[in-house]
């Protein structure tokens, strides 16, 4: 069985601790490396991020982590970008909607 993990500040991830998710990685530092770390668990299938760290990350950085299958990670935040939601909904179905 596959878990859901949150990765993000501690602001951040707190709620999702309230809500009962115990595979929990407060980004600290150097967030790539810490995020390309929880591609290699095969007991996790999805990695909830917070998108403040994503888009602090460098272009290619931001594109290896999004464009991963196993685990997939989706970014969250307060804002949608029309970009990131296309490439969510590609890499979830297969079909990109918007051609």
């Amino acid at each position: 069985m596959v878990k859901i993990a949150v990765a993000g500040s501690n602001e951040f991830v707190v709620g999702f601790q309230l809500a009962g998710i115990r595979d929990i990685l407060e980004l600290k530092g150097d967030y790539f490396n810490e995020l390309k770390g929880m591609k290699s668990r095969k007991d996790i299938g999805v990695v909830v991020v917070d998108e403040k760290m994503m888009e602090s990350l460098e272009t290619h950085q931001r594109l290896e982590i999004e464009d991963s299958v196993d685990p997939v990670f989706i970014p969250v935040s307060t804002k949608t970008e029309q970009d990131s939601l296309k490439r969510l909904i590609k890499k979830s179905i297969g079909v990109d909607l918007w051609k």
